[in-house]
Protein backbone atom coordinates (compact mmCIF):
# COMPACT_ATOMS: atom_id res chain seq x y z
CA UNK A 1 0.00 0.00 0.00
CA UNK A 2 2.60 2.64 1.14
CA UNK A 3 4.88 1.74 -2.13
CA UNK A 4 1.49 2.67 -4.43
CA UNK A 5 1.01 5.49 -2.50
CA UNK A 6 4.37 6.38 -3.56
CA UNK A 7 3.83 5.98 -7.29
CA UNK A 8 0.68 7.70 -6.89
CA UNK A 9 1.76 10.97 -5.81
CA UNK A 10 4.92 10.79 -7.39
CA UNK A 11 7.46 11.54 -4.75
CA UNK A 12 10.74 13.47 -5.47
CA UNK A 13 13.50 11.87 -4.25
CA UNK A 14 15.15 14.99 -3.58
CA UNK A 15 12.63 16.85 -1.49
CA UNK A 16 12.72 17.27 2.68
CA UNK A 17 9.29 15.53 2.40
CA UNK A 18 10.47 12.24 0.66
CA UNK A 19 13.17 12.24 2.75
CA UNK A 20 11.05 12.42 5.94
CA UNK A 21 8.73 9.24 4.69
CA UNK A 22 11.61 7.30 3.47
CA UNK A 23 13.08 7.67 6.96
CA UNK A 24 10.42 6.59 8.82
CA UNK A 25 9.83 3.84 6.99
CA UNK A 26 12.92 2.24 7.26
CA UNK A 27 13.19 2.56 11.08
CA UNK A 28 9.80 0.89 10.95
CA UNK A 29 11.32 -1.66 8.93
CA UNK A 30 13.91 -2.13 10.95
CA UNK A 31 12.75 -2.37 14.32
CA UNK A 32 9.77 -4.61 13.04
CA UNK A 33 12.67 -6.99 11.62
CA UNK A 34 14.49 -7.10 14.93
CA UNK A 35 11.50 -7.99 16.69
CA UNK A 36 10.33 -10.56 14.60
CA UNK A 37 13.99 -12.32 14.45
CA UNK A 38 14.29 -12.14 18.49
CA UNK A 39 10.52 -13.23 19.00
CA UNK A 40 12.00 -16.39 16.66
CA UNK A 41 14.70 -17.33 18.72
CA UNK A 42 13.61 -16.33 22.25
CA UNK A 43 9.99 -18.07 22.30
CA UNK A 44 11.40 -20.84 19.34
CA UNK A 45 8.78 -20.43 16.56
CA UNK A 46 8.82 -20.67 12.94
CA UNK A 47 9.64 -17.53 11.04
CA UNK A 48 5.76 -17.65 10.06
CA UNK A 49 4.61 -17.12 13.40
CA UNK A 50 7.50 -14.37 14.24
CA UNK A 51 6.42 -12.80 11.51
CA UNK A 52 2.44 -12.76 12.04
CA UNK A 53 3.27 -11.94 15.90
CA UNK A 54 5.22 -8.76 14.68
CA UNK A 55 2.37 -7.52 12.22
CA UNK A 56 -0.26 -8.10 14.48
CA UNK A 57 1.68 -6.29 17.38
CA UNK A 58 2.70 -3.35 15.44
CA UNK A 59 -0.80 -2.93 13.78
CA UNK A 60 -2.18 -3.44 17.55
CA UNK A 61 -5.17 -6.11 16.07
CA UNK A 62 -4.03 -8.76 18.17
CA UNK A 63 -1.00 -10.89 19.84
CA UNK A 64 -0.46 -13.57 17.13
CA UNK A 65 -1.19 -17.65 17.83
CA UNK A 66 1.65 -17.99 20.41
CA UNK A 67 1.69 -15.04 22.85
CA UNK A 68 4.71 -14.66 24.55
CA UNK A 69 5.61 -16.43 27.16
CA UNK A 70 9.28 -15.86 28.09
CA UNK A 71 10.18 -12.59 30.28
CA UNK A 72 12.69 -11.83 27.35
CA UNK A 73 9.38 -12.20 24.94
CA UNK A 74 6.97 -10.19 26.71
CA UNK A 75 9.49 -7.41 27.37
CA UNK A 76 10.38 -7.55 23.61
CA UNK A 77 6.58 -7.19 22.93
CA UNK A 78 6.37 -4.92 25.39
CA UNK A 79 8.64 -2.58 24.21
CA UNK A 80 7.33 -3.30 20.02
CA UNK A 81 4.17 -2.66 21.05
CA UNK A 82 5.53 0.95 22.80
CA UNK A 83 7.87 1.77 20.02
CA UNK A 84 6.40 0.22 16.55
CA UNK A 85 2.70 1.39 17.35
CA UNK A 86 4.09 5.13 17.65
CA UNK A 87 6.35 4.52 14.01
CA UNK A 88 3.58 3.09 12.11
CA UNK A 89 1.23 5.70 13.11
CA UNK A 90 3.88 8.31 12.20
CA UNK A 91 4.63 6.38 9.12
CA UNK A 92 0.58 6.52 7.92
CA UNK A 93 0.82 10.27 9.01
CA UNK A 94 4.11 10.95 6.85
CA UNK A 95 2.28 9.43 3.87
CA UNK A 96 -0.88 11.27 4.12
CA UNK A 97 1.13 14.47 4.83
CA UNK A 98 3.02 14.33 2.52
CA UNK A 99 -0.35 13.84 -0.21
CA UNK A 100 -1.21 17.01 1.15
CA UNK A 101 2.00 18.83 0.27
CA UNK A 102 2.20 16.82 -3.08
CA UNK A 103 -1.51 18.68 -3.95
CA UNK A 104 -0.27 22.22 -2.39
CA UNK A 105 3.01 21.69 -5.00
CA UNK A 106 1.00 20.61 -7.55
CA UNK A 107 -1.36 23.86 -7.06
CA UNK A 108 1.22 26.43 -6.74
CA UNK A 109 2.69 25.06 -10.45
CA UNK A 110 6.19 23.07 -8.59
CA UNK A 111 5.62 19.90 -10.32
CA UNK A 112 6.73 18.29 -13.58
CA UNK A 113 4.63 18.11 -16.27
CA UNK A 114 3.44 14.53 -16.59
CA UNK A 115 1.63 14.76 -20.03
CA UNK A 116 3.10 13.50 -23.10
CA UNK A 117 1.63 14.14 -26.56
CA UNK A 118 -0.09 16.66 -25.28
CA UNK A 119 0.10 20.33 -25.51
CA UNK A 120 1.54 22.70 -23.66
CA UNK A 121 0.83 26.14 -23.11
CA UNK A 122 2.53 29.55 -22.44
CA UNK A 123 0.52 32.27 -20.82
CA UNK A 124 -2.49 31.44 -19.00
CA UNK A 125 -5.15 33.47 -21.54
CA UNK A 126 -8.30 34.73 -19.66
CA UNK A 127 -10.38 32.02 -18.00
CA UNK A 128 -13.46 31.78 -20.59
CA UNK A 129 -10.60 31.62 -23.37
CA UNK A 130 -9.02 28.66 -21.62
CA UNK A 131 -12.49 27.00 -21.09
CA UNK A 132 -13.13 27.44 -24.36
CA UNK A 133 -9.88 25.94 -25.88
CA UNK A 134 -9.96 22.77 -23.58
CA UNK A 135 -13.32 22.14 -24.65
CA UNK A 136 -13.09 22.27 -28.31
CA UNK A 137 -9.67 20.53 -28.26
CA UNK A 138 -11.36 17.56 -26.33
CA UNK A 139 -14.20 17.34 -28.28
CA UNK A 140 -12.05 16.05 -30.71
CA UNK A 141 -8.92 14.74 -28.72
CA UNK A 142 -10.93 13.47 -25.64
CA UNK A 143 -8.57 14.00 -22.15
CA UNK A 144 -5.62 15.11 -23.89
CA UNK A 145 -3.11 16.35 -20.98
CA UNK A 146 -3.08 20.04 -21.35
CA UNK A 147 -0.50 22.08 -19.17
CA UNK A 148 -0.41 26.08 -18.26
CA UNK A 149 2.93 27.51 -18.11
CA UNK A 150 3.20 31.03 -16.52
CA UNK A 151 4.94 32.89 -14.03
CA UNK A 152 1.98 36.08 -13.34
CA UNK A 153 -0.04 33.68 -11.40
CA UNK A 154 -0.10 32.15 -8.43
CA UNK A 155 -2.19 29.18 -9.53
CA UNK A 156 -4.90 28.05 -11.83
CA UNK A 157 -7.83 29.66 -11.41
CA UNK A 158 -10.38 26.99 -9.31
CA UNK A 159 -12.68 26.22 -12.66
CA UNK A 160 -9.54 25.35 -14.28
CA UNK A 161 -8.18 23.06 -11.84
CA UNK A 162 -10.97 21.33 -11.34
CA UNK A 163 -10.90 19.95 -15.21
CA UNK A 164 -9.27 16.39 -15.32
CA UNK A 165 -5.86 16.14 -17.06
CA UNK A 166 -5.00 20.12 -16.82
CA UNK A 167 -1.47 20.46 -15.50
CA UNK A 168 0.07 23.85 -14.20
CA UNK A 169 3.62 24.98 -14.39
CA UNK A 170 4.94 28.01 -12.91
CA UNK A 171 8.05 29.55 -14.74
CA UNK A 172 9.55 32.53 -16.03
CA UNK A 173 10.83 32.11 -19.80
CA UNK A 174 14.05 33.03 -19.59
CA UNK A 175 14.47 29.91 -17.13
CA UNK A 176 16.03 26.45 -18.72
CA UNK A 177 13.90 24.70 -15.54
CA UNK A 178 10.98 26.34 -16.72
CA UNK A 179 11.50 24.15 -20.57
CA UNK A 180 12.47 20.99 -18.75
CA UNK A 181 9.76 21.13 -15.95
CA UNK A 182 7.17 21.87 -18.97
CA UNK A 183 8.05 18.27 -20.51
CA UNK A 184 8.63 20.41 -23.54
CA UNK A 185 9.99 17.37 -25.72
CA UNK A 186 7.56 15.17 -25.14
CA UNK A 187 4.92 16.68 -26.04
CA UNK A 188 3.47 17.50 -29.81
CA UNK A 189 2.24 21.12 -29.52
CA UNK A 190 3.52 24.22 -27.66
CA UNK A 191 1.28 27.40 -27.98
CA UNK A 192 2.62 30.57 -26.90
CA UNK A 193 -0.22 33.90 -26.06
CA UNK A 194 0.72 36.82 -25.62
CA UNK A 195 1.69 38.07 -22.30
CA UNK A 196 0.37 41.09 -22.95
CA UNK A 197 -3.33 41.87 -25.37
CA UNK A 198 -3.43 44.71 -27.77
CA UNK A 199 0.29 45.69 -27.12
CA UNK A 200 2.69 45.37 -30.08
CA UNK A 201 5.54 45.34 -28.02
CA UNK A 202 4.33 41.46 -26.34
CA UNK A 203 5.51 40.03 -29.75
CA UNK A 204 8.83 41.31 -29.03
CA UNK A 205 8.51 38.34 -25.60
CA UNK A 206 6.82 35.94 -27.68
CA UNK A 207 10.00 36.23 -29.93
CA UNK A 208 12.07 35.44 -27.35
CA UNK A 209 9.73 32.54 -26.07
CA UNK A 210 9.60 30.85 -29.36
CA UNK A 211 13.60 30.99 -29.42
CA UNK A 212 14.44 29.52 -26.23
CA UNK A 213 11.67 27.18 -27.12
CA UNK A 214 12.79 25.59 -30.46
CA UNK A 215 16.15 25.14 -28.56
CA UNK A 216 13.94 22.06 -26.77
CA UNK A 217 11.53 20.80 -29.32
CA UNK A 218 12.08 18.01 -31.27
CA UNK A 219 10.75 17.18 -35.13
CA UNK A 220 7.15 15.98 -33.80
CA UNK A 221 6.42 19.25 -32.05
CA UNK A 222 4.71 22.14 -33.70
CA UNK A 223 5.08 25.72 -32.27
CA UNK A 224 2.27 27.95 -32.21
CA UNK A 225 1.88 31.48 -31.27
CA UNK A 226 -0.62 34.62 -31.25
CA UNK A 227 0.82 37.64 -32.59
CA UNK A 228 -0.84 40.91 -31.63
CA UNK A 229 0.89 42.80 -34.49
CA UNK A 230 0.77 41.52 -37.82
CA UNK A 231 3.50 43.64 -39.18
CA UNK A 232 5.89 42.01 -36.31
CA UNK A 233 6.04 38.66 -38.80
CA UNK A 234 9.60 39.79 -39.97
CA UNK A 235 10.70 38.61 -36.42
CA UNK A 236 9.65 35.09 -37.19
CA UNK A 237 11.19 34.63 -40.31
CA UNK A 238 13.96 31.97 -39.20
CA UNK A 239 11.35 30.37 -36.57
CA UNK A 240 9.98 26.98 -37.57
CA UNK A 241 6.55 28.29 -35.77
CA UNK A 242 3.37 28.98 -37.22
CA UNK A 243 1.34 32.24 -36.24
CA UNK A 244 -2.18 32.78 -35.44
CA UNK A 245 -3.29 36.47 -36.15
CA UNK A 246 -4.38 38.07 -32.70
CA UNK A 247 -7.40 40.01 -34.73
CA UNK A 248 -9.08 37.31 -35.99
CA UNK A 249 -11.72 38.81 -34.44
CA UNK A 250 -11.91 42.30 -36.35
CA UNK A 251 -11.39 40.60 -39.07
CA UNK A 252 -14.01 38.57 -39.05
CA UNK A 253 -16.34 41.59 -38.24
CA UNK A 254 -14.96 43.49 -40.95
CA UNK A 255 -16.14 40.56 -43.20
CA UNK A 256 -19.18 40.31 -41.83
CA UNK A 257 -19.79 43.73 -42.44
CA UNK A 258 -18.90 43.31 -46.16
CA UNK A 259 -20.59 39.95 -46.47
CA UNK A 260 -23.28 38.79 -44.59
CA UNK A 261 -23.19 35.19 -43.02
CA UNK A 262 -19.10 35.10 -43.29
CA UNK A 263 -18.50 35.02 -40.00
CA UNK A 264 -21.16 32.28 -39.01
CA UNK A 265 -19.86 29.67 -42.23
CA UNK A 266 -15.90 30.43 -40.47
CA UNK A 267 -17.38 30.05 -36.78
CA UNK A 268 -18.78 26.77 -38.09
CA UNK A 269 -15.98 25.73 -39.18
CA UNK A 270 -13.54 26.47 -36.40
CA UNK A 271 -15.79 24.83 -33.77
CA UNK A 272 -14.83 21.34 -32.96
CA UNK A 273 -18.07 21.24 -31.14
CA UNK A 274 -20.67 21.96 -34.22
CA UNK A 275 -20.53 20.14 -37.83
CA UNK A 276 -17.48 19.92 -40.22
CA UNK A 277 -13.79 21.25 -39.05
CA UNK A 278 -11.12 21.99 -41.43
CA UNK A 279 -8.19 19.42 -42.09
CA UNK A 280 -5.21 19.12 -43.68
CA UNK A 281 -4.63 16.28 -46.24
CA UNK A 282 -1.28 15.46 -48.35
CA UNK A 283 -1.08 14.86 -51.98
CA UNK A 284 0.71 11.33 -52.26
CA UNK A 285 -0.90 9.44 -55.21
CA UNK A 286 -2.34 12.22 -57.32
CA UNK A 287 0.58 13.80 -58.62
CA UNK A 288 0.39 16.20 -61.81
CA UNK A 289 -3.63 16.76 -61.55
CA UNK A 290 -4.68 19.91 -62.03
CA UNK A 291 -7.35 21.41 -59.43
CA UNK A 292 -10.17 21.89 -61.77
CA UNK A 293 -10.05 17.55 -62.21
CA UNK A 294 -9.24 17.08 -58.62
CA UNK A 295 -12.20 19.08 -57.32
CA UNK A 296 -14.66 17.31 -59.60
CA UNK A 297 -13.13 14.05 -58.82
CA UNK A 298 -13.36 14.52 -55.21
CA UNK A 299 -16.60 14.84 -55.62
CA UNK A 300 -17.72 11.64 -57.68
CA UNK A 301 -14.90 9.77 -55.02
CA UNK A 302 -17.03 11.03 -52.25
CA UNK A 303 -20.26 10.28 -53.40
CA UNK A 304 -18.88 6.62 -54.53
CA UNK A 305 -17.41 6.03 -50.68
CA UNK A 306 -20.52 7.51 -49.10
CA UNK A 307 -18.26 10.57 -47.73
CA UNK A 308 -19.01 13.54 -46.91
CA UNK A 309 -16.00 16.58 -47.87
CA UNK A 310 -15.82 20.09 -49.24
CA UNK A 311 -12.08 21.40 -50.68
CA UNK A 312 -11.37 24.90 -48.91
CA UNK A 313 -7.87 25.58 -49.80
CA UNK A 314 -4.53 24.78 -51.44
CA UNK A 315 -0.91 24.62 -50.00
CA UNK A 316 1.90 24.79 -52.06
CA UNK A 317 5.63 25.45 -50.20
CA UNK A 318 3.66 26.54 -47.22
CA UNK A 319 1.54 28.82 -48.80
CA UNK A 320 -2.41 29.28 -48.64
CA UNK A 321 -4.60 30.03 -51.85
CA UNK A 322 -8.19 29.54 -51.33
CA UNK A 323 -9.02 30.46 -54.81
CA UNK A 324 -6.33 28.58 -57.15
CA UNK A 325 -6.24 28.99 -61.16
CA UNK A 326 -8.35 25.90 -62.31
CA UNK A 327 -4.82 25.14 -64.77
CA UNK A 328 -3.11 24.86 -61.36
CA UNK A 329 -0.91 21.54 -61.51
CA UNK A 330 -0.62 19.67 -58.30
CA UNK A 331 2.82 17.78 -57.06
CA UNK A 332 3.30 15.42 -54.43
CA UNK A 333 3.72 16.53 -51.06
CA UNK A 334 1.26 19.58 -52.14
CA UNK A 335 -1.80 19.88 -49.41
CA UNK A 336 -5.64 20.34 -49.67
CA UNK A 337 -7.29 22.19 -46.53
CA UNK A 338 -11.00 20.88 -46.95
CA UNK A 339 -13.91 20.76 -44.12
CA UNK A 340 -14.89 17.35 -43.30
CA UNK A 341 -15.67 15.15 -40.35
CA UNK A 342 -13.52 13.16 -38.45
CA UNK A 343 -14.64 9.82 -40.14
CA UNK A 344 -13.33 10.99 -43.12
CA UNK A 345 -10.34 8.53 -45.04
CA UNK A 346 -8.34 10.66 -47.54
CA UNK A 347 -6.46 7.24 -48.79
CA UNK A 348 -9.45 5.91 -50.04
CA UNK A 349 -10.62 9.22 -51.21
CA UNK A 350 -7.23 8.79 -53.44
CA UNK A 351 -7.51 5.37 -54.69
CA UNK A 352 -11.41 5.89 -55.93
CA UNK A 353 -9.72 9.25 -58.33
CA UNK A 354 -7.40 6.83 -59.29
CA UNK A 355 -9.76 4.78 -60.51
CA UNK A 356 -12.05 7.18 -62.35
CA UNK A 357 -8.70 8.46 -64.00
CA UNK A 358 -8.32 5.09 -65.50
Amino acid sequence: MIFNLFRKFRLHRGSEEYGRVKRIIIYTLLINAAFAILFKYVEAVSWNEAIWQTWQTATTVGYGNRPAETLFGRIITMVLSTVSIAFVGAMFSAVFDYKEYHKTQKKLGYMKNPFKDGYVIFNFPATAIAKNFIEELRAIEKDVGICFVDNNIESLPLEIQEIPNIHFVKGCPLQKSTYLNANINQNKTIIVFPNATNVSSADGATKTTVDLLERFVTDGTRVLFVLVEKANTWMFDDNNATYINADLSVLAIVQECQDPYSAMVVEDLLYNTKGANPATVEINSLDGIKWMDLQLKIMKASVKLNQQCNVIALIQNGKTDACPNPDTVLNKGDMLSIATYSNFSWKEIEREILVLQD
